[in-house]
């Protein structure tokens, strides 16, 4: 099967009232991880994305036009759906089947991008989101990897959750690399986390 796109365009959806905060805190930290899945990908399974990151503030309207999968879906379209969009959003999904409460569909992905309550540093806010983000990340991504390399659904779906479900409920460690994208630890200090694509 043929890749359609060669671009991938992460997207951070923030509320219009909040956006130059949410740059100023968190966006570091999302360009550097998506530099670092430029990487992972052309490493690992020989895609070479052009990559793009942009932030998207948002007015949240009334009943019919709040935040959800549709909107994000609709901006997709209207972007081009032949370039991936993957939105790191403050929402999740009302309706998903990925067990990450993501949602993945042809050249789509999204995740609610978490945030600590607190923010007691720099290196604490990225070792969150290295935890909690950028591996739910590799998840999404890994869905759509598979499926444009061919892959079965069995295989670039249903494998993603098992192995998933084996990190998180069996112990199977994740991947950690440091800025440098050198593997480490779980005990050093890492910038990123991935799911351990060496089981699939």
């Amino acid at each position: 099967m043929q890749f359609n796109s060669n671009k991938l365009f992460f997207i951070y959806v923030a509320k219009n009232e909040e956006w130059e905060k949410r740059q100023e805190e968190d966006w570091d930290y999302v360009y550097s991880m998506v530099k670092f899945f430029h990487w992972w990908t052309k490493r690992n399974f020989a895609l070479n994305f052009s990559i793009d990151a942009d932030i998207l503030p948002v007015i949240e309207g009334r009943l019919f036009d709040r935040m959800s999968l549709a909107y994000l879906l609709r901006d997709h379209q209207g972007r081009g759906k032949s370039v991936y969009h993957f939105y790191l959003s403050f929402f999740k999904p009302f309706w998903t089947d990925c067990h990450i409460g993501g949602y993945a569909t042809n050249n789509f992905g999204m995740i609610e991008w978490k945030r600590p309550d607190h923010i007691e540093s720099k290196e604490q806010l990225s070792k969150f989101f290295a935890d909690y983000n950028c591996a739910r990340v590799s998840h999404i991504l890994l869905h759509e990897i598979l499926r444009i390399k061919g892959k079965s659904k069995k295989e670039y779906f249903d494998r993603i959750h098992d192995l998933w479900d084996e990190h998180e409920h069996k112990n199977l460690p994740f991947l950690y690399y440091n800025e440098k994208y050198s593997k480490v630890t779980n005990n050093d200090f890492y910038q990123f986390v991935t799911m351990d694509i060496s089981k699939l």
